[in-house]
């Protein structure tokens, strides 16, 4: 059975088709790869998939559940992006934190978890940082680190690595890769 499942997914803007007929399976665990020429709707079908761009039709389903017309924060599905998204004026912590204050989940402590996600992501020591006082792989961690919290189904990384220098793209690989063994998502 797979576990995110995508059928005859299609958008288009206007009279300009930007994917039609998309068809995949993944399974619990595995990690996939989307690759594609600039402009082709690889973050245009990502952003569909975590429901920020809405489809024309078709369906997408986690875990067996359809949630092609849920809103965002109901599907389950965690996406950071190529530019991070990180808030300039609230600390890694804040960042980190966004979605669990917007979202309260009943019965889950705070605390735990963000000491928990930053942990994960190797930003104990840097809570009360802001975005403009960390290197490119300290904020991408705190992109990571505020999808990590929210404990999602499935993980969506558009371009996680495009803005890093050729070292920090390896280290960062090499994290990333790290970071799904331990969550097994």
């Amino acid at each position: 059975m797979f576990h995110l499942e995508v059928n005859q997914l299609h958008k288009s803007y206007g009279d300009t088709k930007v994917f039609e007929g998309i068809e995949f399976g993944i399974r619990k665990g595995e990690l996939v790869t989307l690759l594609g020429p600039s402009g082709c709707g690889k973050s245009t079908l990502l952003r569909a998939l975590a429901g920020l761009t809405p489809v024309d039709g078709g369906q997408v389903r986690v875990a067996g559940e359809d949630i092609t017309w849920q809103a965002p924060q109901k599907r389950g599905i965690g996406m950071v992006f190529q530019s991070y998204a990180l808030f300039p004026n609230m600390t890694v912590w804040d960042n980190v934190a966004f979605g669990l204050k917007m979202k309260p989940q009943p019965g889950r402590d705070l605390a735990a978890s963000m000491q928990e996600a930053l942990a994960l992501v190797e930003l104990t020591g840097f809570e009360r940082r802001y975005p403009s006082e960390l290197s490119g792989g300290q904020r991408q961690r705190v992109a990571i680190g505020r999808s990590i919290v929210q404990q999602p189904q499935v993980f969506l990384f558009d371009e996680p690595l495009s803005n890093l220098d050729a070292a920090l793209r390896v280290k960062m690989r090499i994290e990333i890769a790290k970071l799904h063994k331990e969550l097994n998502s």
